[in-house]
């Protein structure tokens, strides 16, 4: 039986306990924080992060992984595995993919002459947050049920083209900080009370309208849900399985309200995650979604 390990970044945030129990091997991107460099989910909960950037003056700075901490998992994968497959945050966000690439030759270099190495191939998703953390858990399921390297390689490549995320932004304020809207942009949402929502097109973070208020942000996200699994029953013919990531940034209410209304639709699978600093650093505390696919 083949084995193959999934090495994927922060990002995805992938549950703790499903990294243990499916052998997912996490590299943290780094996150700094009033003159303070953290691991992202090592150092600083999600949680404590939004806390303290609320009161911060300086808006936070994110870095890929380091080629170091790519390579210390991926020999750590090699120590038990045939093959490993390595699944990163979209390119067009980060240097993330571009970083585990360089690590990957470094690691086929150093292959010692006569001596075994496990192939090592990186895949960059195209995505984020729960949305990324859905392919690497169903690439490492099919990793744990023994299938053959190419039908892993194939689940991915399938979740991939299915997942896709939807949040509502709770202030543009922090956006504006971070350079990516006119302030102006910023100020009038904020007067308004609007609630931006933001999607994954082509491995990139998108505009998807805005909400008049968390209760519309909720309704939209509800929606949506429905309408994805309603468009893959008419597709295949028969019932959709339906997988959905709820998450929050620094926001467990708005978490556990959009939870209990996405539980009324009865997913087939339901998980519960905090926003990933690292993106969370330019949307800013108080941001809600889901990230979801259906097949």
């Amino acid at each position: 039986m083949e084995r193959t390990t999934v090495v994927t970044d922060s990002v995805a945030t992938v549950p703790e306990t499903l990294c243990r129990d499916l052998g997912i091997l996490v590299v943290p991107l780094t996150i700094e924080l009033d003159g303070v460099v953290y691991r992202d989910g090592v150092d600083l909960a999600p949680d404590d992060f939004y806390a303290r950037m609320r009161t911060s003056k300086l808006p936070p700075r994110t870095s890929q992984p380091s080629l170091g901490a790519w390579l210390e998992k991926f020999n750590e994968a090699a120590a038990e595995a045939d093959r490993i497959l390595c699944l990163t945050l979209s390119a067009k966000l980060s240097g993330t993919y571009s970083s585990a690439v360089q690590a990957a030759t470094i690691y086929s270099e150093e292959s010692p002459p006569g001596r075994f190495r496990p192939p090592l191939h990186v895949i960059d998703t195209g995505l984020g947050t729960v949305a990324e953390g859905w392919v690497v858990i169903e690439a490492a399921r099919a990793a744990r049920s023994g299938a053959p390297f190419e039908d892993v390689l194939a689940r991915a490549r399938a979740v991939m083209a299915r997942a896709k995320i939807l949040v509502a932004v709770d202030t543009m304020e922090y956006l504006a900080r971070s350079g990516h809207v006119p302030r102006l942009v910023a100020s009038t949402t904020g007067l308004l009370g609007l609630k931006p929502l933001i999607k994954f097109r082509d491995g990139d973070a998108v505009s998807a309208g805005v909400a008049a208020s968390v209760e519309h942000a909720y309704d939209v996200m509800l929606r949506r849900l429905s309408e994805e699994r309603r468009r893959v029953e008419s597709e295949a013919r028969r019932r959709a399985r339906l997988h959905v990531g709820v998450m929050h940034a620094g926001a467990p209410v708005r978490g556990a309200e959009l939870a209990e209304l996405v539980r009324r639709l009865e997913p087939d699978e339901l998980l519960m995650t905090g926003f990933t600093p690292v993106m969370g650093a330019h949307a800013g505390p108080g941001l809600f979604g889901v990230g979801y696919f259906a097949e």
